[in-house]
């Protein structure tokens, strides 16, 4: 509904309107006009755009009402929900705690550099950059998608890089590695299924694979082919904070692959399908897995990454050895796998990785792989 006045020799319209997301009547306004068939034209554009956005016009809109209705509305339907929950993370406790009360045309350029200069020295490069992202995508929108904002005032801003990242790469060594998975056999203090070899299986494999854990996790007896000696990656398994599990595509296009697994494994999983049968009729309360999954805990749905984790620290812990995460063992594959001389490109392809370029990082953590090329050419030109 719209009102307008006369104030001096100009026209002011009123537009009230009821915001769609909290349900509460709101106004917006705007004056200067020469005559009121002005003002009432742009009244009927102001509430038309308003109609179709759900945004205040002219930049008036705050952040704090702005961001969580274009998370909602223009993010939420088109990410996956894991994508959502790390936006929505970051608009709620980076960016609304800083610029909730600005609106979209008072934020500046040099005021958001300052921002992200303070990020950096308490955030990683790639941390501060995923803030930056939604941030500056969120202003593009309210530029081009919606008109509500001339231009987007975070252009060409720039996040310090890492100095270095070397030593970044957290892994074990071949003979840590052999000191953690022989830690493993040992069962926990207390362990209510002493029988299973679940998780001493599970830690191999990542460690033979290369596996991200979430593909790891995600495998069902459907996509291990012990004849062929193949694993098919092609979903992962995500956990969100508070929330039912669920099956979703792999981190890349890329990340879907078939790699082969050696001699070793092949054994171990086949030893690892009878113990899982073993298990479940040898303790009451231990439940088959209705998925068909490789890896699943007492009550048969999903083993839960929290909890592998936990256990993960606890044998680094017992072992002596760097307290580290799952993770490493991917890692630690790689790193194996130059050292005992594999390419760049292969090793690229068995992890699954997007980029070439994720591969050579790991060419900076080992000393092996730079004292054996030197070798072999002092070999060559003797």
């Amino acid at each position: 509904m719209a009102s307008f006045r006369k104030r001096g020799k100009s026209w002011e319209y009123r537009v009230s309107y009821i915001d769609r997301r909290t349900g509460k009547k709101k106004e917006t306004s705007k004056g200067g006009f020469s005559t009121k068939k002005e003002a009432q034209l742009a009244a009927a554009k102001a509430g038309t755009d308003i109609e179709y956005y759900g945004f205040s016009e002219d930049g008036n809109e705050k952040i704090s009402s702005y961001f969580p209705k274009w998370l909602e509305i223009y993010k939420k339907p088109h990410v996956k929900p894991i994508t959502y929950s790390v936006q929505e993370r970051n608009v709620r406790l980076n960016i609304i705690p800083r610029w909730g009360n600005y609106k979209l045309k008072e934020i500046t350029r040099s005021e958001y550099q300052e921002w992200i200069n303070e990020l950096r020295k308490h955030y990683s490069e790639g941390t501060v950059r995923r803030i930056h992202s939604i941030m500056s995508s969120a202003l593009n929108d309210a530029v081009n998608e919606f008109n509500i904002l001339r231009e987007n005032p975070l252009k060409s801003i720039k996040i310090a890089k890492e100095i270095s990242t070397i030593g970044k790469i957290r892994f074990f060594a071949i003979e840590q590695l052999d000191k953690f998975l022989q830690q493993i056999k040992v069962p926990m203090k207390n362990a209510k299924y002493k029988h299973s070899i679940q998780y001493f299986v599970l830690f191999t494999l990542l460690a033979r694979t290369g596996l991200r854990i979430g593909e790891a996790l995600a495998l069902t007896w459907d996509d291990v082919d012990l004849k062929k000696r193949e694993l098919s990656v092609n979903k992962t398994l995500v956990y969100l904070l508070n929330s039912t599990p669920y099956l979703s595509t792999p981190k890349s296009r890329r990340s879907v692959r078939i790699i082969k697994i050696d001699e070793y494994t092949v054994a171990l999983l086949k030893k690892h399908k009878v113990n899982r049968n073993e298990v479940v009729l040898m303790y009451e309360n231990y439940k088959a897995s209705d998925m068909n999954g490789v890896f699943f805990q007492h009550d048969g749905r999903w083993l839960r990454t929290n909890v592998v984790r936990d256990y993960f620290k606890k044998v680094c812990e017992r072992a002596e050895l760097p307290i580290l995460s799952p993770h490493a063992l991917r890692h630690s594959h790689a790193v194996h796998l130059l050292e005992a001389g594999a390419t760049m490109i292969y090793v690229a392809k068995r992890l699954g990785h997007s980029s070439i370029k994720t591969t050579e990082k790991y060419l900076h953590v080992t000393k092996k792989i730079e004292s054996d090329s030197l070798a072999l050419y002092e070999k060559y030109v003797k």
